[in-house]
This record gives structure tokens, sequence and C-alpha cells, in this order.
């Protein structure tokens, strides 16, 4: 693949080290100081990936969707702009794919929280509860990650109704599930769900040792996208890997 770069800070540098030892080749990057960036450059890339502040998003998606190349945004933080995105992809018939983690292993963990939360929903002792953990730079709280988990535990495990984000003022509500967030350190990034009762826990826990994990993903999504029209998930790009093998 010829692939664009758009951000080029530790997440699009491991993509491009990863991509380079896969025999791709990034035919630019871009950041916030890079200058405007020509048709006639784009046109050599076969796919953007796109790990950059989420005020850009949509500009970008506009951009590349016009020069008739599909994207990979694994920035978070934009998903109230997700109708326009659509809107955008559609009338362009590009192809895009986002995500909230890009790493196989996390979306391996929503898999398994999302049947969890069905055997847990029919045990009324056990209540449900998420903590995730990031390095001290990291800009969104609670993480993409974490909102995603979540939105399929209340999906899933129908006692909870509620997202409680942060710290709480007293008693939370029994349909409150509730995610504390860590920031602090180097801490790439944990995400530890709980189902607690009086007499045991259940934890299922997912801890990235290094950022190899989502650049992988992002990669595979972006050799999946390119001759695809309309918006996918990561969820798309995994259930037909594994149903074709390839």
């Amino acid at each position: 693949m010829k692939i664009a770069l758009i951000g080029y800070g530790k997440m699009g540098k491991e993509i491009e080290r990863l991509a380079l030892e896969r025999g791709d080749e990034i035919v630019v990057t871009i950041n916030s100081k890079s200058p405007p960036l020509s048709a006639e450059v784009a046109g050599k890339a076969d796919v953007a990936i796109h790990n950059a502040s989420p005020s850009s998003v949509l500009g970008h998606v506009r951009q590349w969707s016009e020069w008739r190349k599909p994207l990979v945004i694994g920035t978070t933080g934009w998903y109230n702009e997700l109708a326009g995105v659509r809107t955008i992809i559609e009338r362009n018939k590009t192809g895009l794919v986002y995500a909230s983690n890009f790493s196989i292993g996390v979306n391996v963990l929503f898999s398994l929280v999302g049947h969890a939360g069905k055997l847990f929903d029919k045990l009324p002792e056990y209540d449900a509860f998420l903590h995730e953990i990031h390095h001290k730079e990291k800009l969104d709280s609670p993480s993409g990650t974490a909102l995603t988990l979540a939105d399929i535990l209340v999906r899933q495990f129908r006692r909870k109704t509620e997202v409680l984000a942060g710290a709480p003022e007293g008693k939370i509500k029994p349909e409150q599930l509730h995610i504390a967030s860590t920031r602090g350190g180097n801490v790439v990034g944990t995400h530890r769900v709980t189902f607690d009762s009086v007499a045991d826990s259940i934890e299922i826990t997912h801890t990235a040792k290094n950022r190899a994990g989502f650049a992988l993903g992002a990669l595979l999504a972006a050799a999946w996208v390119r001759e695809k029209a309309g918006v996918f998930t990561m969820e798309d790009v995994l259930t037909d890997f594994l149903k074709t093998g390839e």
C-alpha cells in the first residue's frame, strides 16, 4: 500500500515503522505545521490513516473523500460529527473505517464483554463497572475504548441504563454504570471490566504493552477498505477477515 499519514505523533510513527516493515510505502506525513496538501501529492496514496486532533476529522474527511481516497480514522472524540461524515462519504462513494480502538485484542475484548454482559444480565446478584488507565498526555477522559465498552454493557447488561463518567457525587444510582479514569505516567492503555457480587468478582482486562497492536489493526483496516464504499467499523473488518481468512 501507499499510505498518507495524517498526524505524526507516537501513533503515526508506529504505523510508519510497521508499514515499512511490511513493505508498504509512506507517501506523505501531515501534521499541524504541514503546508496545504496538493491533490497531486494526495493522488499518490491508496489510503489515508488519521491519528490527529478530533477537530480536524471533518475537514480531512471532506478533503480526502473529494479526492476519492479511503480513510482509516483512529482519532476519537469526534463522534458528534459522525452524521456529517457519513453524508460526505456516501455522497462521494468512498470508504471509511473508524474505531475507538484498532487493536485486534481490544476488539476481541469487546466481543467477550458483550457475551459476559448477556450472561450476568440474568444474574441479579452481580453489579458491573469499568476502570481505564492511560498515560498523562492523553487528551480525552474517559477513553473512547471505555465509552465503547460502556455502550456494549448498557445494551447487554440491561440493569444499567445510564453511563456515569467521572467521580460520582455521593452514592450512585443502581442503574448507573460507572467509568473510573486514571491518568499518569506512560501507561499505553489498560481497560478493566468488573462484574462483582457478594460471593466473588470476575474481571476482564486488556493491557496494551505498546502501540504495535493499534498500528497493526489500522494497517489491516487500511488494506481492507481500499476497494470499498461506505462507513465501517473495525468490527466489520474483523468479521470479514475471520470469515475469509484473508
